[in-house]
């Protein structure tokens, strides 16, 4: 779901539109819980987290999703329900749960195979502090680029030991995760629109867990300073299912500023309340002087 230009400049309505605002037990963290109790009752050994995202669980080398799997349960009955869970969490990591610094070579896949599903990815540093051994490199104050291996009920993100067993430097990642990922955002929909007298801006909002990361991409920075209508753009990602762009002249650029703020904090997703300038020749953080006519 696009914000509307109202729901921007409102604040307080963005704040919604990235995710629904009806609170249910997969938004508030129920779902997840009961996935966990179950995960520890089939896997006692297993090294099973969650973090803010109450749509996702860790369990070892895995992150699973389970939007899909709560949509196929609803009207089900109990039983109907616990088989479908098992059925799912058994598709999801045929063999069990393998520990993140010790994959098995049997279950490893040759990365001529795996590279085709790599995504690059913008996560915050806590990321790294959870899992040593991820493979990440800086980005900005408050985030790092990260890899993932992309399947429509979990990715995992790239680790030392997934190279090592593979055979290969980090440096090979990058290449076919932005090829990748430029790829699928071609089919990703930008929301354009003027900001008052002056200016405009954009925003770009999905439920893939890679909104935030397209900033990383020249190609789909292209398509949002066309629908901008300048060579230079300002651009956010407070959380990591939407991105927002403006103008530099946008009369509005302070109050967006705010909401970019406000949304960050509040999430859900955070990834940075960082201000970025894209233009052809790439991606950088505002200046002193830049983030003052922003109020900050």
């Amino acid at each position: 779901m696009q914000p509307t230009r109202r729901a921007l400049l409102g604040y307080g309505a963005l704040l919604a539109c990235p995710s629904p605002t009806r609170a249910d037990d997969l938004k508030d963290g129920r779902f997840r819980d009961e996935i966990v109790t179950i995960l520890r009752g089939l896997y006692p050994a297993a090294t099973i987290s969650t973090d803010d995202d109450p749509e996702q669980v860790h369990v070892e080398a895995y992150t699973l999703y389970l939007g899909n799997l709560h949509g196929d349960l609803r009207g089900r009955s109990e039983a109907e329900r616990q088989r479908r869970i098992l059925a799912f969490l058994t598709r999801t990591m045929p063999g069990g749960p393998y520990p993140k610094d010790s994959p098995p070579p049997a279950r490893t896949e040759p990365f001529a195979a795996a590279q085709a599903r790599l995504r690059i990815q913008l996560v915050p540093p806590d990321y790294a502090t959870r899992t040593p051994d991820l493979v990440t490199r800086p980005f900005s104050k408050r985030l790092l680029v990260a890899y993932a291996l992309d399947e429509p009920n979990r990715y995992q993100l790239i680790t030392i030991p997934m190279l090592t067993a593979w055979g290969i430097e980090a440096g090979v990642l990058d290449e076919p995760a932005r090829r990748n990922s430029e790829a699928e955002a071609r089919q990703v929909s930008i929301e354009a629109s003027p900001t008052g007298a002056t200016g405009r801006f954009a925003t770009s909002a999905t439920e893939d867990g890679y909104a935030a990361s397209r900033l990383l991409l020249p190609g789909f920075m292209e398509r949002v300073r066309k629908a901008l209508g300048t060579p230079g753009i300002i651009v956010a990602a407070p959380t990591r299912e939407f991105i927002i762009a403006w103008t530099p002249d946008s009369e509005a650029r302070a109050r967006i500023a705010k909401v970019v703020r406000a949304s960050f904090h509040k999430g859900p997703y955070s990834r940075s309340d960082e201000l970025f300038h894209s233009d052809p020749a790439g991606l950088r953080s505002l200046t002193a002087a830049e983030l003052a006519d922003h109020g900050r």
